[in-house]
């Protein structure tokens, strides 16, 4: 099977600014600032849908990478099980363990166990409960996704057409678990973001036909950093996901468009940034606990020096210790290649 190059360090420079999204969002709430224009939903939202559409694009090239021979979708979720869980079982250890705020500034509430449970699988928009560490209502979304990712891939395999359907057939569904008021469908949230993640599809479906026009590298950086105004123009809320698919299907769409980033400065630091993006994301909160909360007694200076160390400290010891051990023992147990770590995406 020919495999399909996807532009790497392009793709890093979108995982990179999506984690400074969310790490910068929680900091500002944290901090009780803001930004003009901007509300604290906003910012924080822009670095998921850049994530929904990273991690579908780069899983088609995960699953093209494992073939479909014997077993190949069961390996595919081997390999997902083993990067996705262990980390988020440890960060729910420490945030229990040390009684850690869903939001800071605020009150550790102890979890019951059926709420724990629900967390740790990553069921929490199935079973109606609520997220220990707020962060993680995104994560039942992406494994709930990985159910029909196989076959998203199938059909971007076959024909870009099939692809626009499928997308089609997203933004209905996700319009009718969003509007309509059939009983238990509110359990299936995943499909109000169905059409991101088939955003990534599309994606890697028009990297399959080799486009031709190319913009210049040196645009790819002012494109995703324009993403941010888009999505406070087209204003998507929770209760109003649409713009937030335009948003997702635009970004998408200019994927295939833009040569790939030479191996500069700014594309090292970007890869450096997603080895330890999963860490981040998961325990920016953390992070923000010890600085502004346990440091509280110190000067502002020594609170931010806190913060700053702790951000780089605890993504470190998560990767090193948890999250790689987790991704070589998956990769064991299904066997056969996987994508490099930087592009193996989490949330």
């Amino acid at each position: 099977m020919e495999h399909t190059r996807l532009p790497e360090r392009n793709l890093d420079v979108l995982r990179a600014i999506a984690v400074s999204c969310v790490v910068v969002d929680h900091l500002l709430w944290a901090r009780n600032r803001g930004i003009p224009f901007v509300s604290d939903w906003d910012l924080g939202r822009v670095g998921v849908l850049l994530f929904f559409v990273h991690t579908s694009l780069v899983l088609m090239s995960s699953l093209e990478r494992g073939g479909t021979g014997p077993g190949w979708i069961k390996k595919f979720y081997i390999r997902r099980a083993f990067r996705i869980y262990p980390l988020v079982i440890a960060a729910l250890l420490v945030t229990v363990l040390f009684q850690i705020p869903e939001r800071i500034p605020g009150l550790f509430v102890t979890p019951p166990l059926r709420t724990l449970a629900s967390n740790v699988l990553l069921v929490q928009n199935l079973t109606g409960d609520w997220n220990i560490i707020g962060m993680l209502w995104t994560l039942p979304l992406e494994v709930q996704m990985y159910v029909l990712l196989p076959l998203l891939f199938l059909a971007a395999r076959k024909s870009i057409r099939y692809v626009l359907l499928l997308l089609a057939g997203a933004m209905v569904f996700g319009a009718a678990v969003q509007y309509t008021s059939i009983p238990g469908l509110w359990r299936l949230s995943v499909g109000i973001f169905a059409p991101c993640f088939v955003s990534g599809v599309l994606a890697y479906a028009i990297l399959r036909l080799k486009p031709r026009f190319k913009l210049p590298s040196w645009a790819w950086t002012p494109i995703v950093l324009a993403a941010i105004p888009l999505f406070i123009v087209l204003r998507p809320t929770p209760y109003r996901p649409g713009p937030g698919w335009i948003f997702c299907i635009a970004l998408g769409c200019a994927i295939p468009f833009v040569s790939e980033v030479g191996d500069t400065l700014l594309a090292r630091i970007a890869k450096r940034i997603c080895t330890y993006s999963y860490g981040a994301y998961l325990l920016v909160t953390p992070a923000i606990w010890i600085g502004f909360i346990v440091c509280s007694a110190h000067s502002i200076a020594v609170q931010w020096i806190a913060f700053g160390v702790s951000l780089v400290a605890l993504p470190w010891a998560a990767y090193t210790f948890v999250e790689h051990p987790g991704i070589r023992m998956g990769r064991a147990l299904a066997g056969g290649r996987t994508t490099s770590a930087n592009l193996t995406p989490a949330p």
